[in-house]
């Protein structure tokens, strides 16, 4: 008798540390099915584009051609999209923009005439206010972008946001540097970033790279895809609607 309990209780340990495994077995399936749910959906974030939304007040398109002096554009004038940028010189999300991305969209849309491409010189801060001002300096000498895009190299200098290195990208774009000096010194265009600064603000912009496609605001340093994607729906409804 005294076996048979023996054997009894054994059976009922036995029985009790299977359905501990069993237990232990279906939390760790929940854990991976719920890890693996939760991978699905951050992936699903990341490849996706940012939302975009549409804008309350002046649209910034209208308000460059309203005030030609305050932007800068390339393209066809009648490009049926127009895309306006609105960056900082010292910001690494414009830089990654404008040295990975600007340039293929340049080649696919901007030199066959489908987009109209306006960067509206801006500043986050007084700290940087400088850097838009010297770009406009040198679009006196047809050189702007040649020059923005150099301000987005420099950046990470240890001179980078001084006059020193403002002289040292117009040199490296060519620019008669008398001039390009006398434009700075002056201060020809400091009020001119504060309206492009108070015209953003009034649209919503609060972070940089921001752009404006035909209106719709996309923020954000997006893949070329994301761009794309708008691009395409714009052309695809004009099209349907001929």
């Amino acid at each position: 008798m005294a076996k048979r309990a023996q054997k009894s209780r054994r059976t009922r340990r036995e029985e009790s540390r299977g359905t501990n495994w069993l237990l232990i077995g279906g939390i760790v399936v929940v854990g991976l099915v719920a890890l693996f749910a939760l991978l699905f959906l951050t992936l699903q974030e990341q490849d996706s584009p940012q939302p975009t939304q549409e804008v309350v007040g002046q649209p910034l398109e209208e308000y460059c051609q309203e005030n030609p002096g305050n932007c800068v554009s390339e393209g066809d004038d009648n490009a049926p999209i127009t895309i306006v940028e609105v960056s900082d010189y010292g910001c690494s999300h414009c830089k990654n923009f404008n040295l990975e991305t600007v340039g293929l969209l340049r080649d696919l849309y901007i030199t066959p005439g489908q987009v109209k491409w306006v960067v509206m010189p801006f500043a986050l801060g007084p700290q940087t206010a400088p850097a838009s001002a010297a770009a406009m300096c040198a679009g006196e000498q047809d050189s702007f972008f040649d020059y923005h895009h150099r301000l987005f190299e420099l950046q990470g200098d240890p001179q980078f946001m001084t006059s020193a290195s403002f002289r040292q990208a117009a040199e490296d774009v060519g620019l008669d540097i008398d001039a390009f000096n006398t434009c700075l010194q002056d201060g020809q265009y400091n009020n001119t970033i504060q309206q492009n600064v108070a015209a953003a603000t009034a649209v919503g912009v609060n972070s940089t790279p921001s752009f404006f496609v035909n209106g719709v605001l996309l923020r954000g340093n997006q893949p070329l895809t994301a761009f794309q994607q708008q691009i395409n729906t714009i052309i695809g409804e004009a099209g349907a609607s001929q």
